[in-house]
């Protein structure tokens, strides 16, 4: 039984990295659960084992790249930080220097912003990112109106629109680096662009005495 069990872990591991692949290569549209099971060598009814469409196995995708900042983020809101915006910034720098190490997540990234059609009548896909986006933008808005109570954001700044500054931020400097067939260096451009843009949002006192 503990042999079945490690074996079908397997196989849904194996489908997973070819479905990022296959997503990849010829977009969500573009792609069917038989070409993800030609490349991961199952059965279609291997992946019906694991998962009912495509969707679902795009999902799962979303799923994986849960990166350890996620959990920090999740904890501030709940218990509180000292300093929001700083984790905000050290988060977003981790993300890119993860990014950059590792191919499976450079794919599902890609999918994530390049590779979904997003049109009128979203897709299933497209939706689920539209959510991640939005779960997104709340939690950094929620660490963002945290900080802006310990001290007040900059003039002209809001929590709504800070927040979405750094999610469109980050989103375009990744689609950029993914279209660009990564032709710069994105740990070096993006902590200029992030440390510039979260000292932007820092008001003058609170910014003193930070340093």
């Amino acid at each position: 039984m503990r042999r079945t069990k490690e074996e079908a872990a397997k196989t849904r591991e194996e489908v997973l990295t070819a479905a990022a692949e296959i997503f990849y290569e010829n977009g969500v549209s573009g792609s069917s659960l038989e070409k993800i099971a030609q490349r991961a060598g199952v059965t279609r009814g291997a992946i019906y084992w694991h998962f009912k469409d495509k969707a679902e196995v795009l999902t799962a995708l979303h799923k994986e790249i849960r990166l350890p900042q996620e959990t920090i983020v999740d904890y501030a809101i709940e218990h509180g930080h000292d300093d929001p915006l700083g984790l905000i910034e050290e988060g977003a720098i981790q993300v890119l220097q993860t990014l950059v190490n590792d191919e499976q997540q450079q794919r599902v990234f890609a999918i994530m912003i390049l590779g979904c059609e997003f049109t009128e009548h979203l897709s299933d896909a497209a939706q689920r990112i539209v959510t991640a986006n939005h779960e997104m933008f709340g939690k950094l808005t929620r660490l963002i109106e945290m900080a802006d109570q310990q001290s007040p954001l900059a003039p002209l700044w809001t929590a709504d629109s800070a927040a979405r500054a750094i999610q469109c931020s980050m989103n375009g400097l990744l689609a950029e680096w993914l279209r660009s067939s990564k032709s710069f260096s994105l740990v070096d451009i993006g902590e200029r662009l992030i440390r510039s843009l979260i000292a932007s949002m820092r008001s003058t006192k609170a910014a003193g005495g930070l340093r």
